[in-house]
């Protein structure tokens, strides 16, 4: 074929190949001229609505700045009274827990029923047959406890607040009846309420499944208002709590009735207690001591009315020692006269001495070791004794020596369960030297409960 003929060929093929997109060539054109006008209408839109948001601004501006020349600079601290003012309050968060508990005991002596339930030196006889015979099986729920713990962030600091209750009746009724233990409030440094008197130290008390713990230790649950200063590892602690009086008319009273129900303590002051307590890794020490004023008086008695005043002191220094994982020894030595009723357990404050109301002499010690076999094995052995020096005309049968000792073994399947089984120890001597012992085993099951909500 010549060259000419295929020229030709080539031309007539491009005549029949090139219409199609020479037309989609076209359509595409239009589409992008329709899109570009479209933005375009687009594009002024914003423009005219951008103009309309800063004149919206201005005037806005304008009328805010009219406003403030009006009344002049507003005092932001008291808002209008037909402004509700805004909350000065966050959420409230409690914290609840508890436990359930069955205390199952065998006595091999006999103690005071109306604290049988659970080990009290001073409640055992000191002569026998006092409260029956030998042996007796008891069984409690008396130590079943809730408690609420919660949180409220305010303008003056996080308020904290604690309520505690029990259902051991600690009025010598014997029954299983609501027992106050702590209704507490704490904001900043400030505390008010009741709970843990500032002249003990909680954290001593061992690892026992028995309700009374230590005869020697300080315990007592007081209300009071109290203000800690705290420091980086440390804190120190002044509180005015309830005063607690006592006072036993020892042979005067046996002598004559009528004086025995006529004399009474009186408390015109309240207790004035301080702590100072040091934190560190081997463990703590606290250093507390308390001042009060003890009065005697008669009442009925017109022109014939003795009252006496008596200065109320003690010394108690405590604390704990780390040993290997979560071992702990724990000590407690207290001194002190007409502090009885702070006492765990045992005494008096004024008792009579050559004719006179006198601060009785008590002497505390408590020492404890709490054992931690493995993470659900553990135990706790130890004693404690709280000795008072008596005084000349006490009556025979008064308190002067209590004695306190106890070993378990404790298992815990799980933070919810509890298992243990408790022997116990105690005696108890009186004024005359005549002296009382008590021996007992303890099986205790507890469940644990405890969660959180908000408000």
């Amino acid at each position: 074929m010549r060259p000419r003929q295929i020229a030709q060929w080539i031309v007539a093929i491009l005549a029949f190949a090139l219409p199609p997109f020479v037309a989609q060539a076209a359509v595409d054109a239009d589409t992008v001229a329709r899109l570009e006008a479209q933005l375009a209408a687009q594009q002024s839109m914003i423009e005219q609505q951008q103009q309309m948001l800063q004149s919206m601004s201005d005037q806005l501006d304008a009328l805010k700045a009219a406003q403030v020349a009006d009344v002049g600079v507003a005092d932001e601290s008291e808002p209008d009274p037909g402004e509700t003012a805004p909350p000065d309050i966050g959420q409230f968060k409690v914290n609840y827990y508890g436990h359930l508990q069955t205390d199952s005991i065998y006595d091999f002596k006999r103690v005071d029923p109306a604290y049988e339930s659970t080990l009290r030196p001073s409640n055992i006889p000191t002569q026998s047959g006092t409260f029956g015979d030998d042996g007796r099986f008891i069984q409690s729920v008396k130590q079943t406890q809730v408690g609420f713990k919660g949180e409220l962030p305010t303008n003056f600091g996080t308020v904290k607040s604690w309520f505690e209750f029990d259902l051991f009746d600690t009025g010598g009724g014997g029954g299983t009846d609501f027992n106050f233990r702590h209704g507490w409030v704490e904001v900043g440094g400030l505390g008010f309420g009741q709970t843990n008197s500032n002249f003990m130290d909680i954290s001593i008390f061992p690892n026992v499944v028995d309700w009374w713990g230590p005869s020697g230790m300080i315990f007592n649950r007081n209300p009071q208002v109290r203000y800690t200063w705290f420091m980086d590892s440390s804190h120190f602690a002044v509180a005015l709590e309830k005063p607690n009086g006592s006072f036993n008319t020892g042979i005067f009273g046996e002598i004559s009735p009528e004086f025995g129900d006529a004399a009474q303590a009186n408390t015109p002051l309240p207790d004035l207690t301080m702590h100072y307590r040091s934190e560190h890794d081997w463990g703590h020490l606290q250093l507390a001591g308390v001042l009060r004023q003890l009065e005697f008086e008669t009442k009925g008695t017109p022109g014939n009315e003795p009252d006496e005043e008596e200065l109320g002191w003690g010394l108690n220094l405590t604390g704990s020692f780390k040993l290997f994982a979560r071992d702990q020894i724990k000590f407690g030595l207290v001194h002190g006269e007409g502090i009885a009723s702070f006492f765990n357990d045992g005494g008096t404050n004024l008792a009579p001495d050559d004719f006179k109301a006198k601060a009785v002499p008590h002497t505390g010690v408590t020492l404890y070791y709490d054992r931690y076999w493995n993470d659900s094995l553990s135990s706790s052995f130890g004693f404690s004794v709280n000795d008072a020096d008596t005084q000349n005309q006490q009556s025979a049968g008064e308190f002067d020596r209590g004695t306190y000792a106890s070993t378990n073994l404790l298992y815990t399947p799980n933070s919810a369960m509890l298992f243990g089984v408790e022997f116990l120890f105690g005696e108890h001597e009186d004024v005359a030297g005549r002296t009382g012992r008590d021996y007992r085993a303890q099986f205790t099951m507890k469940h644990r409960f405890g969660g959180s909500t908000g408000y």
